[in-house]
């Protein structure tokens, strides 16, 4: 893995997915098989791997104090091209430290935060995240610790982030569930439905099926999950009849549940 402590010229950014995106980190440890962010590495000429690098933006905290004074109230998305509770923010703790300038800045009613992550870590923040009223949601598409292993090889096991939004609802910080990205013939809706009630929403997003994506993912699934191949090649080739299964299925899970889901996320499809 390399690493490399970097500044840089923003901390809060505008975003098309929300207001504003904070992202301590340049790359991810987590090593996530589908991983979108890899198109990071043709924008900044980055020649290493996805999951192979991790840049830290150790100026972030110091940049977003006179940030948070100059921009318009919005909301702002924990982090959209990294993990900012991967492994290495025990040693950085930039997305502390950003909470904390946050935490303390006069400006801080201006803006609502949601965080999204795969690590058990950010529990070490709740103290931070009830102060600042932030949403706090986890990834999952599998409760199979064996596969998550293999397709997110250094992210919490799958049941520990739902511990841990348990841990965080109890303490009265409110939590939503991120069903993504739902992987045909491994991520089975019902049982992540049922162990994600307590939520107060979930989302739910299909594969990112972008050429450069598949490219890198499908090898890996084709050696790892081969008797997964079909229900792969039936959303591949057949979308409109994959949707409209899947989005069959989770209505119907909404409503058995009474969990809602906020958005369907639809990425892509071929």
């Amino acid at each position: 893995m390399k690493i490399k402590e970097i500044k840089v010229k923003t901390c809060l950014n505008k975003s098309k997915l929300t207001d504003y995106v904070i992202n301590p980190y340049t790359g991810c440890q987590h090593g996530c098989k589908y991983c979108y962010a890899d198109f990071i590495r043709r924008f900044q000429n980055i020649k290493d791997k996805w999951g192979e690098f991790v840049f830290a933006k150790i100026n972030c905290p110091e940049l977003l104090e006179k940030e948070l004074a100059k921009n318009k109230p919005g909301n702002i998305w924990m982090s959209s091209v990294c993990d900012c509770y991967m492994p290495l923010e025990r040693k950085f703790r930039l997305t502390r430290k950003i909470l904390e300038k946050i935490a303390n800045s006069p400006y801080k009613k201006k803006f609502s935060i949601e965080i999204l992550t795969k690590s058990a870590l950010v529990k070490r923040d709740f103290d931070l995240l009830k102060q600042l009223n932030v949403e706090l949601g986890c990834s999952i598409n599998t409760l199979d610790a064996s596969a998550s292993k293999l397709i997110e090889p250094f992210a919490s096991p799958p049941l520990e982030r739902i511990k841990v939004l348990r841990e965080a609802k109890n303490q009265g910080i409110k939590v939503y569930g991120f069903i993504s990205p739902v992987l045909p013939g491994i991520t089975d809706l019902e049982e992540i439905f049922k162990e994600l009630v307590f939520c107060d929403y979930v989302w739910v997003e299909l594969l990112n099926t972008q050429k450069s994506i598949l490219d890198r993912f499908m090898p890996f699934v084709r050696k790892i999950f081969p008797n997964k191949m079909r229900d792969f090649e039936f959303a591949m080739c057949s979308p409109e009849a994959y949707y409209a299964g899947l989005e069959k299925e989770i209505r119907n899970l909404e409503k058995k549940y009474n969990l809602k889901v906020k958005e369907i996320v639809r990425h892509n499809i071929k």
